[in-house]
């Protein structure tokens, strides 16, 4: 199962009026670090590609959204502050819902609250995962807002 965590999310819809044929949808989200750091404090405890909300999928829906937080001494999510969210509210929504998931670990002896700032990027389409993820990383590159 850990092999399949680490590609993007490949999502197969069926059509009700015929089960036998299924499209494909491919999807990634990226994630950007706004300003990186060699020396942050923490990362995410799973460096996997997050999953691609299955409503923004179900309804095309692909953007970016900026994020400003704080992670604790504990390494708990805090005070995520929704700086843009591109093209509506929805999607910076979903990226505050996956934000407040993650788990953290630091990687200094003495572990100190840091903030961060984080650019997710949601990306579908394409005819092969290759290409999704191609777009996405093109799109990572582009202004968020």
């Amino acid at each position: 199962m850990q092999f399949f965590a680490v590609l993007p999310i490949v999502l197969v819809l069926t059509s009700s009026a015929v089960f036998a044929q299924s499209n494909h949808i491919y999807a990634d989200v990226q994630v950007t670090d706004i300003a990186p750091n060699s020396d942050f404090i923490w990362q995410r405890k799973n460096q996997h590609t997050p999953k691609y909300p299955v409503e923004l999928a179900r309804s095309g829906t692909r953007g970016c959204a900026v994020l400003s937080f704080d992670i604790s001494a504990s390494g708990r999510t805090e005070n995520i502050e929704i700086i843009n969210s591109v093209p509506n509210k929805l999607v910076g929504r979903y990226s505050r819902q996956m934000l407040q998931k993650w788990q953290w670990v630091s990687t200094a002896a003495a572990a100190m609250p840091e903030k961060r700032t984080l650019r997710l990027d949601f990306c579908i389409g394409g005819e092969s995962l290759a290409q999704s993820v191609q777009a996405c990383k093109q799109q990572a590159q582009l202004a968020c807002g």
